[in-house]
Protein backbone atom coordinates (compact mmCIF):
# COMPACT_ATOMS: atom_id res chain seq x y z
CA UNK A 1 0.00 0.00 0.00
CA UNK A 2 1.30 3.50 -1.10
CA UNK A 3 1.44 6.76 1.23
CA UNK A 4 -1.06 7.88 -1.20
CA UNK A 5 -3.38 5.30 -0.48
CA UNK A 6 -2.69 6.09 3.21
CA UNK A 7 -3.99 9.39 2.82
CA UNK A 8 -7.68 8.80 1.58
CA UNK A 9 -9.58 8.43 4.47
CA UNK A 10 -7.34 11.63 5.84
CA UNK A 11 -8.83 13.63 2.83
CA UNK A 12 -12.33 12.30 3.10
CA UNK A 13 -12.19 13.76 5.74
CA UNK A 14 -10.79 17.38 5.02
CA UNK A 15 -13.25 17.54 2.45
CA UNK A 16 -16.19 17.82 5.28
CA UNK A 17 -14.62 20.82 6.81
CA UNK A 18 -16.09 23.61 5.35
CA UNK A 19 -19.59 22.54 6.57
CA UNK A 20 -18.14 21.63 10.33
CA UNK A 21 -15.83 25.05 10.78
CA UNK A 22 -19.51 27.08 11.53
CA UNK A 23 -19.55 25.22 14.64
CA UNK A 24 -19.05 26.79 18.00
CA UNK A 25 -15.94 28.01 19.42
CA UNK A 26 -13.99 25.09 21.23
CA UNK A 27 -13.12 25.04 25.08
CA UNK A 28 -10.14 22.92 25.08
CA UNK A 29 -7.76 26.23 26.30
CA UNK A 30 -6.25 25.04 30.10
CA UNK A 31 -7.80 21.65 29.61
CA UNK A 32 -6.01 17.88 29.81
CA UNK A 33 -6.76 15.44 27.88
CA UNK A 34 -6.41 11.49 28.10
CA UNK A 35 -5.78 10.16 24.22
CA UNK A 36 -6.29 6.58 23.02
CA UNK A 37 -5.39 5.98 19.55
CA UNK A 38 -5.48 2.82 17.02
CA UNK A 39 -2.47 3.13 14.26
CA UNK A 40 -2.26 1.17 11.02
CA UNK A 41 1.01 1.44 10.01
CA UNK A 42 1.70 0.80 6.21
CA UNK A 43 4.57 -2.15 4.96
CA UNK A 44 8.17 -0.84 4.58
CA UNK A 45 11.97 -1.94 3.73
CA UNK A 46 14.64 -0.84 5.68
CA UNK A 47 18.78 -1.81 4.14
CA UNK A 48 21.42 -2.48 6.03
CA UNK A 49 25.21 -1.92 5.43
CA UNK A 50 26.37 -4.86 4.22
CA UNK A 51 23.63 -5.49 1.83
CA UNK A 52 21.24 -7.09 4.49
CA UNK A 53 18.05 -5.74 4.47
CA UNK A 54 14.16 -6.25 6.54
CA UNK A 55 10.58 -5.92 5.09
CA UNK A 56 8.34 -4.89 8.06
CA UNK A 57 4.44 -6.08 7.54
CA UNK A 58 1.44 -3.52 7.62
CA UNK A 59 -0.06 -3.50 11.06
CA UNK A 60 -2.26 -2.15 14.01
CA UNK A 61 -0.85 -0.86 16.98
CA UNK A 62 -2.38 1.50 19.63
CA UNK A 63 -1.38 4.24 21.67
CA UNK A 64 -1.88 6.06 24.90
CA UNK A 65 -1.04 9.11 26.41
CA UNK A 66 -2.25 12.53 27.69
CA UNK A 67 -2.92 16.50 26.32
CA UNK A 68 -2.62 19.93 28.08
CA UNK A 69 -4.14 22.34 25.62
CA UNK A 70 -2.47 25.74 26.45
CA UNK A 71 -4.81 26.89 24.52
CA UNK A 72 -7.65 26.44 22.32
CA UNK A 73 -5.07 26.43 19.17
CA UNK A 74 -1.59 25.24 20.72
CA UNK A 75 -1.31 21.75 22.91
CA UNK A 76 1.75 19.92 23.90
CA UNK A 77 1.37 15.17 24.20
CA UNK A 78 3.31 12.88 25.94
CA UNK A 79 2.14 9.80 24.10
CA UNK A 80 3.18 5.76 24.91
CA UNK A 81 3.27 4.11 21.03
CA UNK A 82 3.34 0.27 20.52
CA UNK A 83 3.77 -2.37 18.02
CA UNK A 84 4.19 -5.75 17.25
CA UNK A 85 4.71 -6.19 13.99
CA UNK A 86 6.17 -8.82 11.39
CA UNK A 87 9.24 -8.83 9.00
CA UNK A 88 11.17 -10.78 6.77
CA UNK A 89 14.80 -10.58 6.79
CA UNK A 90 17.67 -11.57 4.63
CA UNK A 91 21.00 -11.48 6.13
CA UNK A 92 24.32 -11.07 4.45
CA UNK A 93 27.36 -13.24 5.35
CA UNK A 94 30.05 -10.81 6.82
CA UNK A 95 33.16 -14.09 6.09
CA UNK A 96 35.74 -14.04 4.50
CA UNK A 97 35.29 -15.86 2.07
CA UNK A 98 31.34 -15.33 2.33
CA UNK A 99 28.68 -18.21 3.47
CA UNK A 100 25.21 -17.76 1.85
CA UNK A 101 22.85 -15.49 2.63
CA UNK A 102 20.27 -16.87 4.44
CA UNK A 103 16.50 -15.54 5.08
CA UNK A 104 14.85 -15.25 8.68
CA UNK A 105 11.44 -14.55 9.49
CA UNK A 106 10.52 -12.43 13.08
CA UNK A 107 8.58 -10.53 14.71
CA UNK A 108 9.65 -7.51 16.15
CA UNK A 109 8.06 -5.70 19.60
CA UNK A 110 8.53 -1.92 19.42
CA UNK A 111 7.81 0.64 22.74
CA UNK A 112 7.93 4.10 21.77
CA UNK A 113 7.37 7.60 24.33
CA UNK A 114 7.29 10.84 22.86
CA UNK A 115 6.72 14.33 22.72
CA UNK A 116 4.64 15.83 20.72
CA UNK A 117 3.18 19.62 19.67
CA UNK A 118 0.24 20.09 18.13
CA UNK A 119 -1.14 23.31 16.50
CA UNK A 120 -4.84 23.37 15.76
CA UNK A 121 -5.60 25.60 12.49
CA UNK A 122 -8.80 26.90 14.12
CA UNK A 123 -10.67 27.98 17.16
CA UNK A 124 -14.05 26.09 16.54
CA UNK A 125 -15.13 22.35 17.37
CA UNK A 126 -14.14 21.07 14.14
CA UNK A 127 -10.10 21.94 12.75
CA UNK A 128 -7.59 20.83 10.97
CA UNK A 129 -4.30 20.76 13.14
CA UNK A 130 -0.47 19.97 12.42
CA UNK A 131 2.24 18.38 14.83
CA UNK A 132 6.08 17.78 15.07
CA UNK A 133 7.80 16.01 17.64
CA UNK A 134 10.50 13.87 18.97
CA UNK A 135 11.14 10.31 20.54
CA UNK A 136 12.66 7.24 21.51
CA UNK A 137 12.19 3.74 20.30
CA UNK A 138 12.99 0.59 22.37
CA UNK A 139 12.95 -2.42 20.04
CA UNK A 140 13.17 -6.24 20.23
CA UNK A 141 13.36 -8.09 17.33
CA UNK A 142 13.57 -11.19 18.84
CA UNK A 143 16.72 -12.29 17.10
CA UNK A 144 18.47 -14.84 19.40
CA UNK A 145 22.09 -13.72 20.43
CA UNK A 146 23.42 -16.72 21.71
CA UNK A 147 22.15 -19.86 22.71
CA UNK A 148 19.22 -20.96 25.25
CA UNK A 149 20.65 -20.69 29.08
CA UNK A 150 18.93 -21.90 32.12
CA UNK A 151 18.94 -20.68 35.50
CA UNK A 152 17.18 -22.11 38.36
CA UNK A 153 16.56 -20.30 42.04
CA UNK A 154 14.46 -20.82 45.12
CA UNK A 155 11.44 -18.82 45.20
CA UNK A 156 9.63 -18.41 48.70
CA UNK A 157 6.45 -19.41 47.53
CA UNK A 158 6.91 -21.87 44.54
CA UNK A 159 10.06 -23.54 45.96
CA UNK A 160 12.92 -24.64 43.91
CA UNK A 161 12.44 -23.03 40.21
CA UNK A 162 14.80 -23.70 36.63
CA UNK A 163 13.67 -21.90 33.70
CA UNK A 164 15.30 -21.57 30.06
CA UNK A 165 15.89 -17.89 28.65
CA UNK A 166 17.76 -17.16 25.18
CA UNK A 167 18.77 -13.39 25.07
CA UNK A 168 17.45 -11.62 22.16
CA UNK A 169 18.67 -8.53 20.18
CA UNK A 170 17.16 -5.72 21.42
CA UNK A 171 17.87 -1.53 20.17
CA UNK A 172 16.61 1.77 21.32
CA UNK A 173 16.87 4.53 18.61
CA UNK A 174 16.55 8.36 18.22
CA UNK A 175 12.54 8.94 16.60
CA UNK A 176 10.81 12.09 14.85
CA UNK A 177 8.18 12.37 13.68
CA UNK A 178 5.95 15.28 11.90
CA UNK A 179 1.84 14.98 11.01
CA UNK A 180 -1.35 16.77 9.90
CA UNK A 181 -5.14 15.64 10.22
CA UNK A 182 -8.54 16.83 11.51
CA UNK A 183 -9.61 17.04 15.15
CA UNK A 184 -13.49 17.62 16.38
CA UNK A 185 -14.28 18.05 20.32
CA UNK A 186 -17.65 16.17 19.85
CA UNK A 187 -18.52 18.28 23.67
CA UNK A 188 -16.97 19.15 26.12
CA UNK A 189 -15.58 16.01 27.41
CA UNK A 190 -14.89 14.12 24.15
CA UNK A 191 -12.94 14.46 20.91
CA UNK A 192 -11.97 12.67 17.72
CA UNK A 193 -9.16 13.35 15.93
CA UNK A 194 -8.17 11.57 12.49
CA UNK A 195 -4.63 12.08 11.22
CA UNK A 196 -1.79 10.98 8.78
CA UNK A 197 2.22 11.17 10.69
CA UNK A 198 5.28 10.05 8.92
CA UNK A 199 7.67 8.85 11.61
CA UNK A 200 11.63 8.51 11.10
CA UNK A 201 13.85 6.13 13.34
CA UNK A 202 17.47 6.88 13.23
CA UNK A 203 18.63 3.17 13.28
CA UNK A 204 22.90 3.80 12.66
CA UNK A 205 23.62 1.04 10.72
CA UNK A 206 20.46 1.37 8.22
CA UNK A 207 22.08 2.80 4.83
CA UNK A 208 19.08 5.66 5.13
CA UNK A 209 16.84 6.64 7.87
CA UNK A 210 13.83 4.67 8.01
CA UNK A 211 10.78 6.58 7.45
CA UNK A 212 7.12 4.85 8.17
CA UNK A 213 3.66 6.10 7.13
CA UNK A 214 1.14 6.27 9.85
CA UNK A 215 -2.35 6.90 10.18
CA UNK A 216 -3.98 7.27 13.37
CA UNK A 217 -7.82 7.50 14.61
CA UNK A 218 -8.03 8.70 18.05
CA UNK A 219 -10.35 9.20 20.98
CA UNK A 220 -9.61 11.43 23.97
CA UNK A 221 -11.66 12.27 27.16
CA UNK A 222 -11.21 15.86 28.18
CA UNK A 223 -10.90 16.91 31.83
Amino acid sequence: MTSSKLLIALVLAIAVAPSAMAQNRADRAGTWEFVFEANYQDAYRVNFEGGSFAETDDDLGFTLGGTYHLNNRLSLQFLFDWLNVDYDATIMSGDTPPNPAFDVRGEMESFTPRFNAVFNFLESDFTPYVSAGIGWAFIDTNIPQGPPQTGCWWDPWWGYICQTYQNTRDLDEFTYQAGAGVRWDVNRGLSLRLGYEKQWIDVGTATSTPGFDVIHLGIGYKY
